[in-house]
């Protein structure tokens, strides 16, 4: 099963992500991978009502991904991953999910979060999740739709790579 995308957006499935990215990677299967949204029946439902009928979506805690994930659980399908934190990809990370790109596409303003890009606002939290990120050689991609330019965030974050 190729993760033909792994995208942090802490707004989840929404436009630029089913129509923007969907129509770039075309993917099989959209997997929400949030232990938050995959416990709260209300949310999980809308949520999947938000994926297009052409398209199959699975929403998961972290660990039920990872389990999913070890056990390609989801064949040969084009899986694109979507999390709402980089704190998310270290979890996958440390847990034996092999991460080499992760597309940051969104992390929003929120009270205490200082912006890097015109889309990426970020708190001390999320920066050392990014540093371990880059330590571990993970290039991390921030890009909101395909069309923009890609920014480097280990580059624009000092941080290794």
């Amino acid at each position: 099963m190729p993760l033909v995308m792994i995208r942090i957006d802490d707004r989840l499935i929404h436009g630029q992500v089913v129509v923007g990215w969907g129509s770039v990677i075309k993917p099989d299967r959209i997997l929400l991978s949030s232990d938050e949204v995959a416990t709260v029946e209300w949310q999980r439902t809308i949520y999947l009502y938000a994926v297009p009928e052409h398209l199959a979506a699975s929403v998961l805690t972290l660990k039920d991904t990872i389990r999913a994930l070890k056990n390609s659980e989801f064949g040969d399908e084009r899986v694109l991953l979507l999390v709402d934190s980089p704190k998310s990809i270290v979890y996958l990370v440390e847990n034996g999910i092999d991460i080499k790109e992760v597309n940051v596409g969104g992390m929003h303003f929120k009270p205490g979060k200082n912006q890097i890009s015109s889309f990426i606002f970020v708190d001390q939290q999320d920066i050392e999740s990014f540093k371990i990120l880059c330590e571990k050689g993970i290039h991390l991609e921030g890009r909101d739709v395909p069309t923009r330019s890609p920014v480097n965030i280990c580059r624009v974050l000092g941080l290794r790579e």
